[in-house]
């Protein structure tokens, strides 16, 4: 019977202290364009590896942020030659947010 108890004690006390389970990645429904050329990184520096390029009205998804930086995800194929869905970080000045009342594209 201890040892039954010892169990659940054990149990309630590890649900008790476990990390939450993480929030899924955010994602803006009304969307962003890039505002001109703006290099697509792997991390949030300029000091990190290019991806590729955005052009001026190239749509993202924004993910998450970090500092000055938003992780995006591209909505489609870039101007520049960057498949739909490739994700990377870019200065969140370099973006414009699209107006909630007009579609995306």
């Amino acid at each position: 019977m201890t040892s039954m108890l010892g169990v659940a004690l054990t149990a309630v006390f590890l649900a008790a202290v476990a990390p939450a389970p993480a929030a899924p990645e955010r994602s803006d429904p009304c969307g962003h364009e890039a505002g001109g050329t703006v290099a697509l990184r792997t991390g949030p520096r300029d000091s990190r590896d290019s991806l590729g390029v955005l052009r001026a009205g190239d749509d993202v998804a924004v993910l998450r942020e970090s500092g000055d930086w938003y992780r995006v995800r591209l909505d489609a194929r870039s101007r520049a030659g960057l498949r739909a869905g490739t994700e990377g970080w870019a200065p969140k000045r370099s973006f414009r947010a699209h107006d909630c009342g007009r579609p995306n594209g």
